[in-house]
């Protein structure tokens, strides 16, 4: 939940109440503060960045004094932004996917740690502990079928008002374009690639 808890602790420093006094000013107060509600974001397109803005936005999401919770479907391999929670203890990562890349068709070992993340993501979402939820490359896990559109959209309709809950992915199906609040789409103008420059720590992974 995004609220000033330095306007509570001011506010009731100053004065003395009795316990049920204490119990509705406090409600009537929280109810005043609370600054925003959450959004539901989506970052697709064939270009380089979805995961970037991603991890971007929880950095200063983190920064800002939330606690935020990163699932990678997919991906199992060493990356960069695994080190964050060692850097900044409000955010929380896990990998749902295995230590290789789908190149043709998935394994039954895939389906199941795409079953096991889409769990564990409704899991986090429900609980409200918090305030950002970022689901990166939930697309990919989509487009080879380990979870369903209407896995997708049970998730955005279990989102609590106050939760941010991003979506990172190519291919993301209309349907869930549609139920978003913010769609981006990263396109390709160029990219080093092409020329066989290969992915560099820090940068791709």
């Amino acid at each position: 939940m995004l609220y000033n808890s330095n306007l509570v602790t001011e506010h009731f420093a100053k004065y003395s109440y009795s316990d049920s006094d204490f119990e509705v000013e406090l409600k009537l107060l929280v109810e005043e503060v609370i600054v925003e509600r959450g959004y539901v974001q989506i970052y697709t397109g064939d270009g380089k960045g979805k995961t970037t803005a991603a991890v971007g936005l929880s950095v200063r999401a983190a920064l800002a004094g939330e606690k935020v919770f990163i699932g990678q479907f997919i991906k199992g391999m060493k990356y960069s932004e695994l080190s964050l929670p060692n850097y900044i203890d409000r955010i929380v990562i896990e990998q749902f996917g295995r230590r290789c890349f789908i190149k043709n068709n998935p394994e039954s070992q895939d389906l199941e740690a795409a079953r096991n993340g889409l769990a564990r993501a409704r899991e986090i979402i429900i609980g409200r502990e918090f305030g950002v939820v970022v689901l990166d490359e939930i697309f990919i896990a989509h487009y080879y079928r380990l979870i369903s559109t209407e896995d997708i959209r049970r998730l955005i309709s279990s989102k609590p008002e106050e939760t941010e809950l991003v979506l990172t992915g190519r291919k993301a199906p209309s349907e869930i374009l549609d139920e978003a609040d913010l769609v981006t789409e990263m396109k390709e103008i160029k990219h080093y690639y092409s020329a066989g420059v290969q992915a560099r720590e820090g940068i791709e992974y």
